[in-house]
């Protein structure tokens, strides 16, 4: 019946339902029957805790026996369940405190559990955040902890580890096949630094810090790569990739959310559209450039599911003559390629040295004016100058 009792649940009273209710009537009746409290003697309180629930029971002793006087327990919810043991454990006590208050805010408590750990809590000055927290909270009761084992702290840990009735245990059977002892799996895949059709010749970057460091320029001498820095604040010489940068961050100025913070996410999403996607200057995608062929969606391919198998049915010769025209198709799609990228920059500066008044040619020696962002004229965000060189 606990579920009856959580929000936005219509309240059926099925079969079950009763059937638990006469059950619970017939426990309440028979013994240990639940008793009145004796405000003379000192409370005893036993708390458990699991990784599904709490569970709490408050009685007293006379003559040596132990006479409950209340029974409590508490699913946990999908981040109490995160909780270290430990937590757990105190969270099962303040429960039961917050639970008993009225009982025992001016009585002396025993509690009895099954974690040691907790007796130090009360000492500690480094702990979390949420277990000082609870720690003040019981700092106005009158507590003393004992430690019980498990199994003599039947009742609240029967009621934090309260079953499935209705689960099936699977009987265990050997497979009838020959299995090796060790055996080598795939787990996960890391990042390549690289891609996997080959490294680069020469890599050309600003000179940033994450750039030029010992540890780049060691990886990139064990792999051979030459390393190219551009000028100092001229991003022009790689305009190309800062010219990918920008179609990039187009994409994800349309698909990231309000706040920006999920750039990350996209960030894959927008790259695969890049990649695929017709670029004028070199007349192709870059997606062809690279593998010889148009990207196809899945779409796609189950319209051209005949001439997939067409193509996969070859015979060997069949498939090396068709393999190596490909690759002379890769080398002159390539080819066309740079020769239009190459057409489209010099139209490009054409284009560009129309709006230029009075060029002047620049020999060796000559003396010119270098952008330098660190040199101000004074303290405080007020520009900066050019230095002449």
């Amino acid at each position: 019946m606990t579920h009856l009792l959580e929000k936005d649940v219509p309240f059926v009273f099925d079969k079950e339902c009763l059937k638990a209710f006469e059950f619970l009537k017939e426990q309440l009746t028979n013994a240990p029957i639940l008793v009145a409290p004796d405000w003379s003697l000192p409370f005893e309180l036993m708390c458990d805790a699991s990784d599904y629930a709490v569970g709490a029971v408050l009685g007293q002793r006379k003559d040596k026996h132990f006479h409950p006087i209340y029974y409590a327990s508490k699913t946990l919810n999908e981040a109490q369940e995160n909780y270290t043991t430990t937590e757990k454990e105190l969270l099962a006590v303040v429960f039961a405190f917050d639970k008993f208050r009225s009982y025992l805010v001016l009585s002396k408590t025993i509690v009895y559990t099954d974690h040691s750990a907790l007796r130090f809590l009360f000492a500690k000055k480094d702990a979390k955040p949420r277990l000082i927290r609870w720690v003040l909270l019981l700092s106005e009761f009158d507590i003393e902890i004992k430690d019980k084992k498990g199994a003599e702290n039947v009742a609240a840990d029967h009621l934090s580890r309260l079953e499935n009735p209705n689960r099936e245990e699977l009987r265990e059977e050997a497979i009838g096949d020959r299995f090796p002892h060790e055996s080598l799996g795939f787990v996960k895949a890391e990042k390549l630094g690289f891609p996997w059709f080959g490294t680069p010749k020469a890599l050309i970057s600003d000179r940033g810090t994450h750039f030029c460091n010992a540890q780049m320029e060691k990886t990139l001498a064990r792999y051979g790569v030459t390393h190219r820095l551009s000028t100092a604040y001229h991003p022009q010489t790689s305009g190309q990739v800062e010219n990918a940068n920008r179609g990039i961050k187009r994409i994800l100025e349309k698909t990231v959310g309000a706040n920006r913070k999920d750039w990350s996410d996209k960030l894959d999403d927008a790259l695969w559209a890049f990649r695929t996607a017709y670029k004028t200057p070199i007349g192709t995608t870059p997606f062809r450039m690279i593998y010889g062929k148009t990207c196809h969606l899945p779409v796609e391919l189950e319209h051209r599911a005949y001439w997939a198998l067409k193509t996969v049915n070859l015979d060997l010769s069949k498939a090396g003559r068709n393999r190596f025209l490909q690759l002379h198709e890769l080398d002159e799609l390539r080819e066309e390629a740079y020769d239009r990228s190459w057409s489209y920059k010099e139209r490009t500066k054409t284009l560009h040295d129309r709006k230029l008044r009075g060029s002047k040619e620049f020999k060796c020696g000559d003396k010119v004016l270098l952008y330098n962002s660190r040199l101000k004229l004074f303290p405080g965000d007020h520009g900066c100058i050019n230095e002449k060189i």
